[in-house]
């Protein structure tokens, strides 16, 4: 009964040495010394920042929100993750079954197949960068707010209602040095021996929390090697997705001039059709077009255009690699523009001038001349 009403004692000087202080009216409060308000201070910024880059790294790991709360239910109710494929995998999938439909044979859904595949594996990738950097970067991080983080909380929390406790004491011992009577002599006796204790206790948890604070340095040399570990996974993840890219664009083919010369051409190509008309397109499938050569080989050279069927791999300097669906211009000398037998026609990529011959087999021509 006497510890219960204790108890109610305290907490009662506690609520009202509470109360006073949020309304200003309090006389008596402890203040912490600079170094340990700069502690303090440090801590909070430590928990901040700890939990919005954590947020952040996990929004880069799984942008999908959706899939974010999922995964965290099922971590609540201590059910594993499907494992469902990345938006890589989802894009390859597509890419093999519309290659598929296609069909294999053709170019077009040979390389729609390939791509895929190589998708794939770039989702694969992705899932490995995932799990390294959850596990060496989140995890350590979210262990640190939930585990010390949340301890250095309670124990701040603690050192509070001790420091209320202290004041209230202090309070309470300077009021009955106001009263003259034997009951005064007799509270100022209890009101020693409650500040002697509120005092002890104050010490205690001021120095148990200076401990855990002190402790925080050892956290950011923690973290400071998870970070360390997610810059490394990074790398790995990137130069391997560069990689698997690299092969993706050595099995279809693909060279960075022919890149650059199909981005120009798709280019000139649609600003011809924006911007040309019937006529003018007829005009130029008929126009005569001198170049100059050495001055003991000068020829007239007539202007057609082709459009590639097939790609053509160049075996040699006279011949001039092409791709599907290009636009290219025949160039016939006088020697022969007049030749019907000939397997090779002379063109140019109106775009870089290259030329070069290539098979007529792999030629639609727009305008026929034989």
């Amino acid at each position: 009964m006497n510890f219960n009403l204790k108890a109610a004692g305290t907490l009662l000087s506690r609520a009202k040495q509470f109360t006073e202080e949020k309304l200003g009216q309090a006389t008596d409060r402890t203040e912490y010394d600079e170094n340990f308000e700069e502690m303090l201070a440090r801590a909070d910024r430590t928990k901040l920042w700890t939990e919005r880059l954590a947020s952040h790294v996990e929004t880069v790991l799984q942008p999908n929100i959706n899939e974010r709360l999922e995964e965290f239910i099922l971590t609540k109710l201590d059910q594993k993750t499907v494992n469902k494929p990345n938006i890589y995998e989802q894009l390859g999938q597509c890419m093999c079954e519309a290659g598929n439909d296609f069909g294999p044979s053709t170019q077009y859904g040979s390389a729609l197949i390939k791509c895929g595949q190589f998708h794939q594996k770039l989702g694969l990738a992705h899932k490995e960068f995932v799990h390294s950097s959850a596990g060496g970067f989140m995890q350590p991080l979210k262990s640190f707010l939930d585990g010390e983080m949340k301890s250095l909380t309670k124990e701040r929390r603690t050192l509070e209602i001790k420091r209320l406790d202290l004041d209230a004491a202090k309070s309470k011992k300077k009021k009955s040095k106001t009263i003259n009577s034997n009951v005064a002599i007799a509270m100022a006796d209890s009101s020693d021996t409650e500040l002697r204790h509120a005092q002890a206790e104050f010490d205690r948890q001021l120095e148990l929390t200076r401990l855990m604070l002190d402790g925080l340095n050892n956290s950011h040399t923690h973290h400071l090697r998870c970070l360390n570990d997610l810059v490394e996974s990074e790398v790995q993840y990137h130069r391997q997705s560069v990689q698997i890219l690299e092969d993706l664009r050595k099995q279809l083919g693909l060279s960075k001039s022919s890149l650059n010369s199909t981005a120009a051409a798709t280019a000139a190509a649609a600003a011809a059709a924006a911007s040309s008309t019937p006529r003018t397109i007829q005009a130029l499938r008929t126009a005569t077009v001198k170049f100059d050569y050495d001055a003991s080989d000068h020829h007239e050279l007539t202007l057609r255009t082709a459009t590639v069927k097939f790609d053509y791999d160049a075996s040699d300097h006279h011949e001039l690699s092409v791709l599907a669906k290009e636009t290219v211009n025949i160039i016939l000398d006088d020697n022969e523009k007049h030749s019907h037998d000939s397997d090779w026609i002379t063109v140019e990529r109106p775009q870089t001038k290259e030329r070069g011959r290539v098979p007529r087999a792999y030629l639609h021509i727009d305008t026929l001349l034989f």
